[in-house]
């Protein structure tokens, strides 16, 4: 759950308007502006500001940032922050407010480069211009519906419904109307880049802390200690301890009958004792099973 103690929190000290307050703020200003603009100035600021392919064409690359501020009209940007305020304030309690920014603007980032890409391969399909803050939004959805599965959240403001169903539910319709290009006006591929970043976000870990490169790191130390227990079996094998097997029979095993109970301790049980703490009882061989209770045999007749 966000709640709980498990997810990072980032503390911030201090009192007043919560990072999801002062980003509604934002949006609100920006829309103002943009009113102000076109009605004494006679200029539109989503001219420079919208996500289109200036971006790659022009240089343009303020867009990627810029177009997530604007709105096409007062009802866009409702709905916009009413979604951010529903899921933007349980992200902020669990990991603090910059962070909460911080996956707002790469989310919409993400969706954005995800509606060019789409965009550029079918120019007749798409909006040649998109502006909104719903691609963040849809990171944040994705992060809340994958955290708590089980809330209940109400589908249109009417339909209660789990929140794992609204999230398998966006994706299908973001995917369904990116394959199929819609005329509703709505940036269906900046919505599935969004929910993507954010299933991948708490997939690889980061809601916990953990990145891509620990990841990794977990990942290679796995397969260096596999390789390691493939080299000493056949260390073994090699060396006698495993004989070769007849057709139709169980391998046999050599027994070190010649060594004291202390050395064959040390020699043969020890080193399987540490595999055993390493890689789980499962790993044992045929040969290292006979080996344990050949120990424990020697043990019960003491």
């Amino acid at each position: 759950m966000l709640s709980d103690r498990d997810y990072m929190r980032e503390e911030e000290g201090g009192q007043g308007l919560s990072w999801t307050v002062m980003l509604i703020i934002a949006l609100g200003i920006v829309f103002a502006l943009e009113a102000i603009a076109e009605a004494y100035m006679g200029v539109s600021l989503q001219q420079y500001g919208a996500l289109s392919s200036r971006v790659w064409q022009s240089g343009w690359v303020w867009q990627l940032v810029t177009f997530q501020f604007l709105h096409g009209s007062f009802t866009h940007l409702f709905f916009n922050g009413l979604g951010v305020w529903m899921f933007g304030r349980p992200i902020e309690a669990a990991f603090g407010g910059r962070r909460m920014l911080g996956l707002w603007l790469v989310g919409g980032l993400v969706g954005g480069l995800l509606q060019l890409a789409v965009s550029a391969a079918f120019p007749d399909g798409f909006s040649q211009r998109v502006v909104g803050a719903s691609a963040g939004l849809m990171t944040f959805l994705a992060i809340f519906c994958r955290l708590e599965p089980d809330a209940r959240i109400l589908l249109a403001l009417i339909v209660p419904v789990p929140a794992r169903f609204l999230f398998y539910f966006s994706v299908g319709v973001a995917l369904f109307f990116t394959v199929v290009p819609s005329r509703d006006g709505v940036a269906h591929a900046a919505h599935l880049g969004g929910l993507l970043y954010g299933w991948f976000w708490v997939q690889a870990g980061y809601h916990r802390g953990e990145g891509l490169g620990d990841r990794l790191s977990e990942a290679w130390q796995r397969w260096r200690q596999q390789r390691r227990s493939q080299r000493t079996s056949a260390s073994r094998a090699a060396s006698g301890r495993i004989l070769k097997p007849t057709f139709g029979s169980k391998p046999a095993v050599a027994r070190p009958e010649k060594l004291s109970d202390a050395e064959f301790m040390a020699r043969e049980v020890d080193p399987i004792l540490e595999k055993i703490a390493r890689d789980g009882i499962g790993s044992l061989t045929a040969a290292e099973r006979q080996i344990l209770e050949d120990a424990r045999k020697k043990v019960a007749r003491r």
